[in-house]
Parts: C-alpha cells; structure tokens; sequence
C-alpha cells in the first residue's frame, strides 16, 4: 500500500484479503477500470483474483497455500497493477 497510490485500503479476516482501488487516496474515488485491468493482467500470469464491490480485489487463496505462492501470488498482483497503470 506504501507503494502503491491506487490502493485506497486492505481489508480482510484470515487468508480472504479485500483491496479497494482509488483514483487518489484523498477524494476516494473507485477505480473500476484499473481493477478490471488488473483482474485481466492476473489472469494472463496465471493468477485469478476477482473483482469485488465498485473497485476492490478479491484475494482468496486455498488454506493450502505455501508462502512461496504467498510471494509468487502477491508478485504476480504487484506485477499487474504497475502494468495496469
């Protein structure tokens, strides 16, 4: 989120993590179309996230998971959200 200006709040309980995607963290305002693109640029890396709300990620990974694919998973969403921009 430090990163990230476009990221206006994480939200979640457990491994089930919410991101709201903003225009500008001051106004607020969603950011519909950069989530859809980068719900998109995933999907093309080989990560599915969802789209959730007006302009929120939804991450929800198995309980499985490793943290390799923790990384791999939080890179691939990095990744697409600059390629988005």
């Amino acid at each position: 989120m430090e990163r990230q200006p476009n990221i206006g709040e994480v939200r979640g309980i457990g491994l089930m993590i919410g991101v709201e995607l903003v225009e500008d963290r001051e106004s607020k305002t969603p950011a519909t179309e950069l989530r859809d693109k980068i719900v998109d640029l995933a999907f093309e890396r080989g990560l599915l996230i969802m789209g959730c709300g007006k302009s929120a990620l939804r991450i929800a990974p198995p309980l499985c998971i490793t943290r390799d694919e923790m990384a791999e998973g939080l890179r691939l969403i990095e990744e697409s959200l600059e390629a988005a921009l």
